[in-house]
């Protein structure tokens, strides 16, 4: 008896705590994996997994009241799994996602509160970005933005995948790691946000979430961009060593050339060719001389710029496209002033014209 007592003022005091927006989340994203669990709809749930998740997880709503920084937490391994897009009777999860999606679009355009809850995803069905967004009916910029992607035309095959219920923009309060999250802000930092702002705190990282907003004209520019520039002006090179095998200057020796190398001027400026984290920044290598290695894409792609007469920015610091990170030098193992220049992706060295508009 004093068990179910205990049970019912848990589940009394649960039900006070749905109207904070907080614990509410956490209540659904658990009832919704109970569900799963169980591949039962909600209309055929029975009455004691209600009480028995009020009962358990009170507590765990209350710890995240405690936090102190007025956040909602999300674990995305506790989060309910869609292991596919494609509607059918048997995947009763997608429809339960499809139809609080449309729910919540029907509550914000009679300006309501809409109910916010995350699912996970794991693209084993190879959809593009675009692809997943038109599936999802969640806009581009609220996917980007929540799963770390930098580019429209970034590979999300393999990839798990946060999916919210609500579009809009998740922009991280620590320093940012890609050049949406570094325009991002940049553009919000000094604006006034209201009261209806929320902050998570997903897999660890803090974030405040701007419920409806899209991207400015300048970060979908930013999004939508995936070419990337030359390390030196068009004009000011010419191409003096060309990507594969070659007789070493020095020893004669046939070996591998991972990049190409680009004569000019000793002091002309080098460049980014992407937004991306300085990965090294070294000076005085027997072989490269002073050289830049800069990460892109959470790493997946790096470029290395070598025999610098100058380093301009420190490791770790983060650099966009198009800013001028060194200068042309002859330092190292190097017959005259140029760049030597590499692109690896995934750390297989590319020949860089294949990913370059070079033309001389």
């Amino acid at each position: 008896m004093a068990l179910a007592l205990l049970m019912l003022k848990s589940a009394s005091a649960a039900v006070l705590v749905l109207h904070h927006v907080r614990q509410k989340q956490l209540l659904k994203n658990s009832l919704l994996f109970i569900n799963y669990l169980t591949g039962l709809s909600f209309n055929r749930q029975p009455r004691f997994f209600t009480f028995l998740i009020f009962f358990l997880f009170f507590s765990f709503a209350a710890s995240a009241e405690n936090d102190g920084l007025n956040k909602i937490i999300i674990e995305t391994e506790k989060l309910p799994l869609i292991e596919s897009l494609s509607p059918s009777r048997a995947n009763t999860l997608l429809k339960d996602y499809n139809s609080i999606v449309e729910s919540n679009s029907k509550l914000i355009s009679a300006g309501r509160e809409p109910e916010y809850m995350f699912f996970q995803y794991k693209n084993t069905e190879r959809f593009t970005f675009q692809a997943l967004s038109a599936r999802t009916c969640i806009t581009q910029e609220t996917l980007a933005t929540l799963n770390q992607i930098e580019n429209a035309q970034d590979d999300i095959k393999e990839k798990t995948l946060i999916l919210p219920v609500v579009s809009g923009l998740f922009i991280p309060l620590e320093k940012g790691i890609n050049s949406i999250e570094v325009l991002l802000q940049e553009n919000y930092s000094t604006q006034t946000l209201t009261k209806k702002a929320i902050y998570y705190k997903i897999n660890g990282k803090d974030y405040l979430f701007l419920c409806g907003q899209r991207f400015s004209p300048t970060e979908r520019a930013y999004f939508l961009d995936s070419a990337l520039r030359l390390p030196l002006d068009s004009n000011s090179f010419w191409v003096s060593s060309e990507f594969g095998k070659r007789k070493n200057p020095f020893s004669g020796e046939l070996k591998n050339h991972n990049g190409i190398d680009l004569a000019a001027e000793e002091g002309t400026p080098v460049y980014a060719i992407k937004d991306g984290a300085v990965y090294a920044a070294i000076e005085n290598d027997p072989e490269f001389g002073n050289y830049i290695i800069l990460s892109h894409d959470q790493g997946k792609m790096t470029s290395v710029y070598a025999h610098l007469s100058k380093i301009r920015p420190e490791r770790y610091q983060y650099v966009k496209k198009g800013e001028v990170i060194g200068y042309v030098g002859q330092t190292g193992m190097a017959t005259g002033p140029h760049l030597h220049f590499e692109i690896r992706q995934g750390g297989k060295a590319e020949d860089p014209r294949s990913r370059l508009n070079i033309e001389n």
